[in-house]
Parts: C-alpha cells; sequence; structure tokens
C-alpha cells in the first residue's frame, strides 16, 4: 500500500491540471453565487414583464435603469439614468388631450400681461415640505411667468414641519387641527390644517425668506379664517397697515387684500379685543397686474384620500382658488392599512374626484401613482403596487390624465437600486431632498412635454 502511493498522489496531481486548464469547474460557493445570480434576473425580468403588461402606461425597461450591476452603497446616480429618468420615453402623463386648456391657457401666460394659471397640488407627507413641489413651482414660474408664492400655512406656528422658504411666528396660545388626525378640536381647512386662539389680542406673523434669483415679494393676499371675527389689521413694511373684513358673500368666496405697496410679510391682528376664538386656516400671496403660474401646493402629514373626502370645509374654501388643475399625489397612507379592499379604495378616489368636480368642473385632473416603499421600514409594502394598479383604473375609467410614477421608476424590483443611490431616508417610505426633487423635475418635464 505504500507503495502505492506516489502513484495516486500523481494522479490526483494531473487531474487538477487539467481541471484549472479547462475553466469548467468553479468552486461550491462560486457555483451556488453564479446560478443564485442567474435565477434572480430571471425572476426580475420576469416580475418586470408583468408590470409592463398594461399598455398604455409602460414600465422603464431593465436596460434604462442599471439592476444587474453591482452599485456601491453612497453612489452617486449616473447621469445618463438620471436623465432616462427625467427625459425618457417613458415619463409621460397619460391622456394629455385632457390638458388642451391648461396648455392654451400657458400660452395665452407668454403673451398678455393679466393671465394667471393657478395649479393646486394636494398630497401627503411627500407633499408638505413642498420639495417636489417647490422644482415644479420655479420650473413653470421661470417659463410662463411668477404670479405669486400661493397659499401657504404658519407650519412653524402649529408646530409640525413645512417649506423652508416660509416662516410665521406667534406668542399666542394656538390650538391645532389636522385633517389626518381624527376627533380634532379646530376645524380644517384649505391647507388640511387649522389654528384657534381665544386670546383677545392675537397677533400673527407670515412671511417669506428672500431666495436668490426669485422674486418672493406679493401685494395680494387671500386670507382664509373663521367665521366668529368681523375684522383684521393687516401691517406690513414697517408702517403699513389696512383694516379687512372678514365676512364673504358666499361660501367660495374667501377676503382678498389689495395691498398698497409690495411686502413679502405681514403681521395679523385684531382691530381691537375680542372675546371670541379667532380660526386660522391658511393664506395665499400673489400679485397685482402679473401674468404667469400660482403653484398652491397642500400637503399633510398622514393624510389619505379619506382623510380629505370627510373633511367639508377643506373643499369649500378649496373652491376660492378657482384652480385650472388638479394633481392628486396620494396613496402611499392608503397602502398601510393592509386589509383595504380595492373597491373601498376606488371608492374613495372617485369620491375625491367628485368633490374636486363639483367645485371646479373645468379644471383638469391628474392622478399620480405613489413610489414603492417598505411597510414599518422593514420590508417592501406589497400594498402599493394595488393602490397604483387602482389608480390607474380609475384614470381610465374617469377619463382623466394620471403620471405613473410608479411605472416609471420600475415598480418594486428598482428600490434597493433607488436605495443604493441614497434617495430614500431610512425609513423607505420618505425620500430625502434629492429624492423628492428628482420626482419634482421629471413631473415638471412630463407635464412640459403636453404644454410646451
Amino acid at each position: 500500500m505504500r507503495a502505492q502511493r506516489p502513484t495516486l498522489l500523481i494522479f490526483l496531481l494531473f487531474l487538477l491540471v487539467v481541471i484549472s486548464q479547462n475553466g469548467q469547474t468553479h468552486p461550491a460557493h462560486k457555483r451556488h453565487r453564479i446560478a443564485a445570480t442567474h435565477k434572480k434576473r430571471q425572476i426580475t425580468h420576469k416580475k418586470h414583464r408583468a408590470i409592463s403588461a398594461h399598455k398604455k402606461h409602460v414600465v422603464a425597461t431593465a436596460k434604462e435603469l442599471p439592476i444587474d450591476r453591482a452599485i456601491q452603497p453612497g453612489e452617486a446616480m449616473p447621469e445618463s439614468v438620471r436623465d432616462t429618468l427625467i427625459y425618457g420615453e417613458n415619463n409621460r402623463i397619460s391622456n394629455p388631450e385632457q390638458l388642451a386648456k391648461v396648455k392654451e391657457k400657458l400660452q395665452q401666460a407668454l403673451v398678455s400681461g393679466d393671465t394667471v394659471v393657478r395649479i393646486v397640488h394636494i398630497g401627503d407627507s411627500h407633499i408638505q415640505a413642498s420639495l417636489m413641489t417647490s422644482v415644479l413651482r420655479r420650473g413653470l414660474q421661470s417659463r410662463y411667468g411668477n404670479a405669486g408664492r400661493g397659499l401657504l400655512f404658519p407650519w412653524q406656528v402649529a408646530k409640525t414641519n413645512g417649506p423652508s422658504d416660509i416662516v410665521s411666528l406667534s406668542e399666542n396660545r394656538w390650538l391645532r387641527g389636522r385633517l389626518s388626525l381624527p376627533g380634532n378640536a379646530v376645524e380644517c381647512g384649505v391647507c388640511g390644517y387649522g389654528l384657534q386662539s381665544n386670546s383677545p389680542d392675537i397677533l400673527l406673523d407670515i412671511g417669506l425668506k428672500p431666495e436668490k434669483g426669485e422674486d418672493n415679494t406679493f401685494d395680494i393676499v387671500r386670507l382664509f379664517t373663521g367665521k366668529t371675527t368681523d375684522s383684521l389689521r393687516i401691517r406690513y413694511n414697517g408702517t403699513e397697515e389696512q383694516v379687512i373684513g372678514l365676512k364673504p358673500k358666499t361660501p367660495f368666496e374667501v377676503p382678498v387684500v389689495r395691498l398698497r405697496m409690495k411686502t413679502n410679510s405681514i403681521s395679523l391682528s385684531r382691530v381691537s379685543p375680542d372675546s371670541t376664538a379667532f380660526d386660522f386656516y391658511g393664506a395665499s400671496f400673489e400679485k397685482k397686474e402679473s401674468s404667469g403660474v400660482i403653484y398652491h401646493s397642500i400637503g399633510v402629514n398622514g393624510a389619505d384620500f379619506a382623510s380629505y373626502n370627510n373633511d367639508p370645509l377643506f373643499f369649500q374654501q378649496l373652491g376660492a382658488l378657482k384652480a385650472d388643475c388638479y394633481i392628486i399625489s396620494l396613496g402611499t397612507n392608503d397602502a398601510q392599512d393592509q386589509k383595504l379592499s380595492n373597491k373601498d379604495f376606488g371608492m374613495q378616489v372617485k369620491n375625491m374626484l367628485i368633490n374636486l368636480r363639483r367645485i371646479s368642473p373645468d379644471a383638469a385632473l391628474i392622478l399620480t401613482t405613489p413610489t414603492p416603499s417598505f411597510l414599518h421600514g422593514r420590508a417592501s409594502n406589497p400594498k402599493i403596487r394595488a393602490v397604483r394598479d387602482m389608480l390607474v383604473t380609475v384614470s381610465d375609467e374617469e377619463k382623466i390624465s394620471v403620471w405613473d410614477l410608479y411605472g416609471i421608476i420600475g415598480g418594486e424590483e428598482l428600490t434597493e437600486t433607488l436605495r443604493s443611490y441614497k434617495l430614500y431616508r431610512p425609513d423607505v417610505l420618505h425620500f430625502n431632498k434629492a429624492g423628492y426633487e428628482l420626482q419634482g423635475e421629471m413631473l415638471l418635464a412630463a407635464f412640459l412635454k403636453i404644454t410646451l
């Protein structure tokens, strides 16, 4: 037996040389990794074909976004990928003919001095901080004209987050209401929030921070207040002041104050001490004798379709904005309810459309689909896909437009790619500033494809 050992060793060495030269055999861990990668790619492509099945709403292909290559954590999104998302063929709004009147009015704004196009964007926490909608507002106003900052609310006084260019201050005590919360002590109005003070001498300051290269002044103020106070004093530019009445003639009218000069902030106070409660729901800052776009952004943390549908004051005051176009970006919070039926969700979406058509029968309507996200920060939320599909279905049934963001970015299978580019926040539900601004650029590009 000992004499046979050298022969056996020589045979084993020869076998190893043959294997290494042919390169046909891989170590076990490499074989498993290759097989798993191949299987994963097969599953990815099958899922992708399923998402792309809807003939009117095509999803980005795997070739357009690099899902098959290793992406380093924190890697910046390549310009080629960014350009595909923003300018690619898939980034479009369906039923563009529905926006014909908006397009015509935007073109008029370029040649006339008094045409104002009013766009109202309604949503949830994705919209409240206005990271996405500020891109749309600035982009449209740079092309068609700046007719004013639009709707705003004293978010700091309400102790919640808001757009970075808006400041508010008050030393009074205020009760707060938010339409996405049950049992509010205060009604919620056009901004989805409400403030109430019982102080006899209220003082509320609201203003706009200076923005480089942007005209943030205004000389028209549209006030949304309660019905218990007859008049207010409005101060601006240090010494200027006017007394305004607060009794509208019809439910869809609100007090409109034409200031004597431009300003970037106002202070509101009672004309005389008053023991009645003062309710405040927001203001719209606009410009006299201006042509262009006013982009009203309404976002409420935690809101879903039912939150808005259950608030009659919201729609009553919303009519005063005289919108030419509504963009509705909801669905993420609806999808948090895993027991929500498709039928019930579809009814809530249609109820929203009924309410909007009732107050603005001639306005264009655009639904947007939510992005893929995690449920409770742990794993992908499968309900998002069902919500997206129902929004697309309703848009087809109601013959309105839809911007299918879920489909454009490639659905759930590309969530990890977007995470690798550091566009999500840690909860994989909300996006960071770069993520929201990318969405704003995408929707702006899709909108301009129709209106330019």
